[in-house]
């Protein structure tokens, strides 16, 4: 007895589930308003740039423990200074104006 209410819970759980992900992947919004940004060089030596997006307002410098080391004001055609930072692998932020994130982006600091 205990077995079989123990199936037909487990089947009713299943089925659950699948019906939720089923609807999740109607439902989910398509985002088209995505946002590209390109980091140039990459690896970086001293200094990066990005292509010129509207969007941006503030960029900001992760290391991969999530702890900020650099923040910076976008502006076109700006280079922006890694040089004192140690090599490795970073997580740059991309901020619009309301503080959202638009992107990460990974870079390699040589």
């Amino acid at each position: 007895m205990k077995k079989a209410l123990l199936l037909v819970f487990c089947t009713f759980c299943l089925y659950t589930v699948t019906l939720a992900q089923g609807k999740q992947s109607v439902t989910r919004p398509a985002f088209s308003n995505k946002v590209e940004i390109q980091v140039f060089p990459n690896p970086v030596l001293t200094h990066f740039s990005i292509n010129n997006n509207t969007k941006v307002k503030d960029i900001v410098v992760f290391n991969l423990v999530g702890k900020e080391l650099k923040r910076f004001v976008y502006s076109d055609d700006e280079r922006y200074f890694l040089g004192d930072l140690p090599k490795g692998i970073y997580l740059v932020q991309f901020l619009d104006r309301e503080k959202n994130i638009l992107i990460t982006r990974r870079i390699s600091k040589r």
